[in-house]
């Protein structure tokens, strides 16, 4: 098989002839790995870790935004960072959500390169689409504590707050769909909902807060014909079944030393119904672990999650870190595609 029939299998719940491979982390450690496997190029350093996904994201060519994000958000911190202003903090009405005028716009972002990168990689199974993490930009815009309170006291401005962004996000999508749909395989969005224990949101918030625009945003990308891969950390057991409900094709990263992500009972309850797409220990093994253990924990992980295929190996963080030791990611990588091959292949 090549990489896009392995991932294509995988998705569909069938076996094909090795786990698939996935592979993100940041640009400190992807030069490193590159140095220390004397990989050429990113692209060389892929094909050395036998990883069979693609990603393509649009271009931002808007305007000079500063230290600022694209939402007016002031951000500072290690990494991703966290939000140092809210634009909408004190926000009382629907009126005052419309008039801020810190709205992006779709027309800031360039997707003419898709194709061409598409085109280059038409062995491999493609991600793309816009990140969407309709939730997430909602709460830093107001600040996760006001938008929290006013769930309860301001519902209709927290859902008119929710739909600006979400409205945002699906003209972003649109636009990426028509410029390159075709050529792509997997739509793959998300939104964190979990922390080490329990979801940020309780059920109830999140189903009226949060599931309508999953929804909204898992029917445009079948209308385009993909596959639909959602993110989220932590512990968001809860939440599954009703992914499933929604039709939800692969869940990432599965984050294993949260509370109720543990591989076995998640195969169990729902590995016929919906793919996993990650759950490989970033937290303690992959960092801290020997080799050794590294190998071991791949054996352990592809034991589980490989029987009937609906399994792509990668670690239970969607980006790894730049204090990763190199020969840990390369081992896990090297053995999960030495160990994950299937029988019948």
């Amino acid at each position: 098989m090549n990489s896009k029939e392995r991932v294509l299998a995988a998705f569909e719940h069938q076996e094909p002839d090795r786990i698939p491979l996935w592979y993100g982390a940041s640009d400190a450690l992807t030069n490193h790995l590159m140095r220390d496997t004397q990989a050429s190029d990113e692209e060389s350093l892929m094909r050395r870790l036998h990883i069979d996904f693609r990603r393509v994201r649009e271009r931002y060519i808007g305007p000079d935004l500063g230290s600022k994000t694209y939402w007016g958000i002031e951000r500072g911190g290690a990494h991703y960072g966290q939000p140092l202003t809210h634009p909408l903090a004190g926000v009382e009405t629907v009126e005052e959500v419309e008039a801020y005028a810190g709205w992006p716009s779709p027309d800031w972002f360039d997707f003419s390169h898709l194709r061409k990168e598409c085109e280059q990689w038409r062995d491999y199974a493609i991600i793309g689409g816009p990140w969407v993490v309709v939730f997430t930009d909602a709460t830093e815009l107001v600040g996760m504590s006001e938008f929290f309170m006013k769930m309860h006291t301001h519902p209709e401005v927290m859902h008119a707050v929710m739909n600006k962004v979400s409205d945002f996000y699906y003209q972003l999508a649109i636009r990426f769909f028509e410029s390159a749909g075709d050529l792509i395989d997997i739509f793959f969005f998300g939104d964190d909902m979990g922390t080490q224990q329990s979801m940020i949101i309780s059920l109830p918030h999140w189903r009226e807060y949060c599931r309508p625009h999953i929804s909204r945003f898992l029917h445009l990308g079948r209308q385009a014909g993909l596959k639909t891969m959602f993110h989220s950390c932590g512990a968001v057991r809860k939440m599954i079944p009703d992914l499933v409900e929604l039709g939800l094709d692969a869940l990432n990263p599965i984050q294993v030393r949260a509370k109720g992500m543990e591989l076995s009972g998640l195969k169990a309850e729902f590995g016929a119904r919906m793919a996993f797409h990650g759950g490989f220990d970033h937290q303690q093994v992959l960092p801290f672990g020997t080799e050794a253990e590294v190998r071991s924990e791949v054996h352990r992980v592809i034991d589980i999650m490989a029987p009937g295929g609906g399994y792509c190996l990668a670690p239970s963080h969607d980006l790894m870190l730049d204090e990763f030791p190199v020969e840990n990611v390369i081992a896990m990588y090297d053995e999960a595609c030495n160990y994950g091959r299937y029988t019948n292949a």
